[in-house]
């Protein structure tokens, strides 16, 4: 587990050694609530780092990482691509995917399959400094290790759940 969050600390710091030699390399942080849509309910915190490699005007892909508060504590790492519906102006409406997988650093747990689909509205401060809001659907898999236990007998099991939610995000870019 520990592996993985190095790997993803490290492709940051070589991205944002980058990103001081030239414009393409776009960064940013959420923070995000979200509806809960299954069963058992949690609600959930998210907070994610992103970095971002434009390819054209309105397009970019890249990375992010982050933490999942959901019952156990996620660490989602995944690819991320986003489009801008219209060229960039004060408001600009975008669409962005991301998906990946879900870590679990509780050695009773195992991570999943994640996807997070949104629409935003991002607002330029400055000329690369911009602020966005986002909705969106948010999934999540994850295994856990339940036990039971009762006068008659004592089971342990794996239980398989999948977290969907709506998910709302605020945002940095710089």
């Amino acid at each position: 587990m520990k592996k993985y969050i190095f790997l993803s600390l490290i492709i940051f710091i070589v991205l944002g050694t980058k990103a001081q030699r030239g414009g393409h390399f776009i960064f940013g942080t959420t923070i995000g609530t979200g509806i809960a849509l299954s069963t058992p309910e949690s609600t959930p915190f998210t907070w994610s780092l992103l970095g971002y490699y434009s390819i054209g005007r309105r397009f970019s892909a890249g990375i992010g990482t982050g933490l999942s508060f959901y019952e156990k504590t996620l660490i989602p790492l995944f690819v991320t691509a986003k489009f801008t519906l219209l060229p960039l102006r004060k408001f600009t409406p975008y669409l962005e995917c991301g998906a990946g997988y879900s870590f679990a650093p509780d050695p009773n747990a195992n991570g999943g399959f994640y996807l997070n689909p949104s629409v935003g509205l991002q607002y330029t401060l400055l000329k690369n400094k911009k602020i966005f809001l986002a909705l969106g659907y948010e999934l999540q898999k994850l295994e856990r290790l339940k036990n039971y236990e009762n006068s008659l007998f004592r089971a342990e099991f794996a239980e398989k759940l999948r977290h969907h939610s709506i998910s709302i995000k605020v945002g940095f870019l710089f």
